[in-house]
């Protein structure tokens, strides 16, 4: 048994959290201002009994800013609503928002064991070698492109061969891609199962379906 003590909210199923992403994202399409911001306040409610999901939750709100500011200047260019433009924004605010819930406090050692029953089929494991494998080469790209960012003023011409040079490299580490996959899937350790933090995911689940249907 993981002797690491866990907040509520990180012993959440993944089945449960991808969910609760479903649920939030599908009940957002059609939400009306009161029902946007009391799912807002539901989600920043729960966030408090694991509050070091604020520091991702503030990262992602300030990547969202330049394309934020972008979206206000094109909408007031083609003279959008303001009431449209806003509901938008809240809607993005809340996508980012159930993102960082869902994902923000997962950890491998819990998607390992919530998906234990699926790699047992040959089938399941093609699919999650291929999404951690994916998620591998991701990495291996922001980390390079990290190291190696583009200097201003650089040309179309240099953007692309430094994009050219990033293929290479990642391409080159293939063989430690698939090892490190290897040992990722040979992980066997087991996970706490807390009936606590899964009753609190079905809580929430419920107020969703509640506040949307308000």
């Amino acid at each position: 048994m993981s002797a690491v003590k866990v907040s509520v909210l990180a012993g959440q199923n993944l089945y449960l959290r991808l969910l609760i992403l479903l649920i939030a994202l599908l009940s957002a399409l059609s939400a009306s201002w009161r029902q946007v911001g009391a799912l807002i306040a539901l989600f920043l409610a729960y966030m408090l009994l694991d509050i070091r999901l604020f520091i991702p939750l503030l990262r992602g709100l300030r990547l969202s800013l330049p394309f934020l500011a972008a979206y206000w200047i094109f909408g007031t260019l083609f003279q959008a609503g303001f009431p449209s433009l806003a509901l938008f924004t809240l809607k993005l605010l809340l996508l980012i928002l159930v993102t960082v819930y869902c994902f923000g406090n997962l950890s491998l050692d819990r998607v390992l064991y919530d998906t234990r029953a699926l790699r047992r089929h040959p089938a399941g494991r093609r699919l999650f070698s291929y999404i951690m494998a994916t998620g591998l080469y991701l990495r291996a790209y922001a980390r390079h492109f990290k190291s190696h960012k583009p200097r201003a003023g650089s040309s179309v011409g240099g953007a692309l061969d430094g994009m050219i040079q990033a293929g290479a490299k990642v391409y080159g580490a293939t063989r430690s891609v698939d090892s490190l996959l290897q040992r990722v899937l040979d992980r066997g350790r087991e996970e706490v199962t807390c009936p606590a933090s899964n009753l609190a995911a079905l809580i929430l689940m419920a107020l969703i379906v509640l506040i949307s249907a308000l």
